[in-house]
């Protein structure tokens, strides 16, 4: 009896840590909607992939807390989706979800009234669902306001962290225009007015507002809410997207000489790392893909002496890159990144990654034997590290199994 009583305990105390969370329904989107008109509540769905680093996170860290369950329980009917399967699908076309976390907060008849796209701590998510909760704060609210005319820094500020938060980053950009055209330059000097730039990335390399940011430098970063991080963040973003324009359309010596130029406004102590990503972006827009390769892989050999993290990282990216890009078809560098792959395994044989993408890169050398020696490869490793294998990964396998 006593044993039965502590199985029966240990059950209700498993019971009980789990039910701290958010509560998910696990019936169909009509069925959500219909609970929440009953209980009159909102709903809180969730978007997310199997793929998805982030939607992981949220779902093992953020979910299952008891304060983010104890706000989500009592104002929402709660579903998770998804977007790759059953409904999903559907759903991703209807609410045109495009990145992964995106989280929506509707009404009962499944109108978005909110939207968070991307990670968040249990505060910041709890902060986003009362903000969804505000008709005075929602997103839909915030346009009107600005559409009536309303251009107080303050407002335009939350306006724009709005748009950036439900990933309307298109909408951002004529936004901080506006502002930055009727703006006195003397009032850019603010928190609110420099979060209006930084988040809508309006600032334009060579403009006026821009040469009038450079020449007052120290007064931004002592503003308070500004700094000194803030200020490399938004001048670094028009210099790299000044100088990226210049590398996609301009000579070598171009990009040569308008990186020289900015140099004498903006450096960052990223600097060798920038100017590589401009020089990259130059040889893949002139298709000199050979050069890219070649220096994508010295650039990765070269961070792995003091940065194995950084090092793998650029590695994995460009090849996979390559193997994914339709660009590189025929270019002639799918044997140079096995090779590449394969040497660094002689150095690190649990890198994960590096059996996917040469399961990738073989199987677009239409090599068999070799792609699925490397998937298998790839989801016995996971399963010993105790990861699960996603769709992507037994989607690969199959399409190998039926070269």
């Amino acid at each position: 009896m006593k044993k039965l009583l502590g199985v029966m305990l240990a059950v209700f105390l498993c019971n009980n840590v789990f039910a701290q969370g958010i509560e998910f329904e696990h019936g169909t989107f009509a069925e959500a909607l219909a609970k929440a008109k009953k209980e009159n509540k909102m709903v809180f769905m969730d978007c997310y992939t199997t793929w998805c680093g982030p939607c992981k996170m949220l779902a093992k860290n953020i979910f299952p807390q008891k304060e983010v369950g104890d706000y989500f329980n009592a104002h929402f009917v709660n579903v998770k989706m998804d977007m790759e399967k059953g409904e999903g699908i559907e759903l991703q076309k209807k609410y045109g979800v495009k990145a992964y976390p995106t989280l929506l907060f509707m009404d009962a008849n499944g109108k978005v009234l909110h939207t968070k796209v991307g990670g968040s701590d249990a505060a910041g998510l709890i902060e986003e669902a009362k903000i969804a909760g505000d008709p005075s704060k929602q997103i839909g609210a915030l346009v009107k306001k600005y559409e009536e005319g309303n251009r107080d820094p303050k407002f335009v500020a939350q306006y724009v962290k709005a748009l950036y938060a439900a990933y309307k980053k298109e909408e951002m950009l004529p936004v901080g225009k506006d502002f930055i055209a009727n703006c006195p330059k003397e009032k850019l000097v603010n928190v609110d007015a420099f979060t209006v730039i930084g988040y809508s990335e309006a600032l334009e390399f060579g403009s006026e507002t821009y040469k009038y940011i450079i020449a007052n430098k120290e007064k931004f970063i002592a503003t308070e809410g500004i700094g000194q991080e803030n200020y490399d963040g938004v001048v670094g973003a028009a210099v790299n997207k000044y100088v990226s324009g210049i590398a996609t359309t301009g000579t070598i010596d171009e990009l040569k000489s308008t990186i020289e130029a900015a140099k004498k406004d903006f450096t960052t102590p990223q600097q060798k790392m920038m100017e590589d990503n401009w020089y990259s972006t130059y040889y893949l827009a002139h298709k000199e893909y050979d050069t890219w390769f070649n220096k994508q892989v010295a650039s990765a050999k070269e961070a792995l002496k003091t940065d194995k993290r950084m090092g793998s990282s650029i590695l994995i990216n460009t090849t996979y890159r390559v193997a994914m890009d339709p660009s590189f078809e025929g270019a002639g560098l799918y044997d140079k990144a096995i090779i590449a792959l394969e040497d660094y395994l002689k150095e690190d044989s649990e890198m994960l990654a590096c059996y996917y993408c040469l399961a990738s890169l073989y199987k677009k050398s239409k090599n068999k034997e070799k792609a699925l020696e490397n998937i298998n490869a790839f989801i016995s490793k996971n399963a010993e590290k105790g990861g699960k294998n996603d769709q992507r990964v037994m989607a690969l396998k199959e399409e190998i199994e039926k070269m």
